[in-house]
């Protein structure tokens, strides 16, 4: 089951069950987290934020951070700066098995102003979220990154709808990628994504990995006016379907 929340600091967050996904809504604007220093951030992250080269950069990347540690901290019951990652081989973070021995499974993303905090009791999950902007080079990015069915889709919709169309399928596909903890070490168009607005999203034919279509379920999110964003997560029943 997929539960969407919108995250305040105050809040008090619990444990998913097994199987099940939380998603949290976090406006970065109110996320108090000072400078990196000050923050609930271990060094390199606090490192990594210095690295950004404008502020609203550094505040969005803290704010995400900070948010994402609290959250996990909550459904912990330890503080925040006790959280400690581990990355798989291709960067995906979880959580260090030595020093918290728990089958939680976490994902982030942030963009503009939100950032999204997806935490699953033990089936792994990946989120995307994207400011709808204008892109002046969407055919030539729709040509590069996604497959011909995909191509196909968006090329028969009216102009004025292909732009919000292109992050409807982008989100998707990079909540997938994530989830699977390859990032873009796979090609985008390696796999199709079906939007129909009378079903759910769904993923098929899978060329570069066989099968992955019955393993993972997809979901629009609408965080905000103006934003696209999804999640991707592990079955832990392959003949089931989220409820909302």
């Amino acid at each position: 089951m997929l539960s969407v929340h919108k995250w305040l600091p105050a809040e008090r967050v619990g444990v998913p069950r097994p199987g099940h996904v939380d998603v949290w809504i976090v406006a970065l604007d109110g996320v108090q987290g000072g400078e990196p220093e000050a923050a609930d951030l271990a060094p390199d992250e606090a490192e990594r934020a210095h690295r950004l080269r404008f502020e609203a950069d550094r505040r969005r990347f803290v704010g995400s951070r900070v948010a994402l540690r609290r959250i996990l901290a909550g459904c912990l019951g330890v503080a925040s700066r006790e959280i400690a990652f581990r990355a798989s081989p291709f960067g995906k973070p979880r959580l260090d098995p030595e020093r918290h021995g728990s089958a939680l499974r976490f994902n982030v993303s942030h963009s503009g102003d939100l950032a999204l905090v997806a935490v699953s009791g033990e089936v792994e999950v990946g989120v995307d979220i994207e400011l709808r902007r204008p892109r002046p080079d969407l055919e030539a990015l729709v040509a590069r990154y996604f497959s011909p069915g995909e191509r196909v889709a968006i090329a028969a919709l009216p102009a004025a709808h292909r732009l919000e169309a292109f992050f409807d399928y982008w989100t998707l596909k990079e909540a997938y990628l994530k989830a699977c903890g390859d990032g873009l070490n796979r090609r985008l168009d390696a796999f199709d994504v079906v939007l129909d607005h009378d079903l759910p999203p769904r993923l098929v034919d899978v060329r570069d990995r066989p099968g992955d279509q019955y393993r993972w379920t997809l979901a629009q999110l609408r965080p905000a006016a103006g934003y696209a964003a999804a999640i991707a997560a592990e079955r832990s029943d392959p003949a089931a379907s989220w409820r909302r």
